[in-house]
């Protein structure tokens, strides 16, 4: 059986790293924080692409990427105090909603329940089940 990699979620990242960085933010941020964040997203892609990523990194450190520590997360810069909270209505998405990282099963219904877009598929209809995923999604099956 062969197995297939599946690199689309780590170049989907960086990616996103580059467009926080476009030339219209550029002017928002100092000119060394812009190259810090060019230049590690150089070494996040150095795994993918090594020629390009070397020669992008070295042209903006003027350092050899391989010979660098590998980028540190800061676990403080990836916690947040709000998460989307995506609400269903019998397996389908019909609305997306903030809601608190702390917030209860039953804050969460409650939240979806109330969510713009949801109250035309729930009229009318008897409501059979709620599924809370905590952190992630209301599912409302309803006949």
């Amino acid at each position: 059986m062969s197995e297939r990699f599946n690199f689309n979620t780590a170049i989907a990242a960086v990616m996103e790293l580059l467009n926080e960085i476009t030339p219209a933010k550029r002017g928002e941020a100092a000119p060394g924080t812009v190259r810090f964040a060019l230049s590690t997203a150089a070494s996040l892609l150095f795994p993918f692409a090594p020629h390009t990523a070397t020669d992008a990194y070295h042209l903006l450190t003027g350092e050899r990427v391989w010979e660098q520590p590998w980028p540190d997360s800061d676990p403080a810069w990836l916690e947040s105090d709000t998460f989307e909270l995506v609400c269903q209505v019998n397996g389908k998405v019909r609305d997306r909603v903030q809601a608190p990282s702390s917030a209860s099963r039953e804050d969460l219904l409650a939240l979806c329940l109330a969510a713009p877009r949801l109250g035309q598929y729930l009229d009318g209809h008897e409501v059979v089940k709620e599924i809370v995923v905590p952190g992630k999604l209301v599912n409302v099956v309803v006949r």
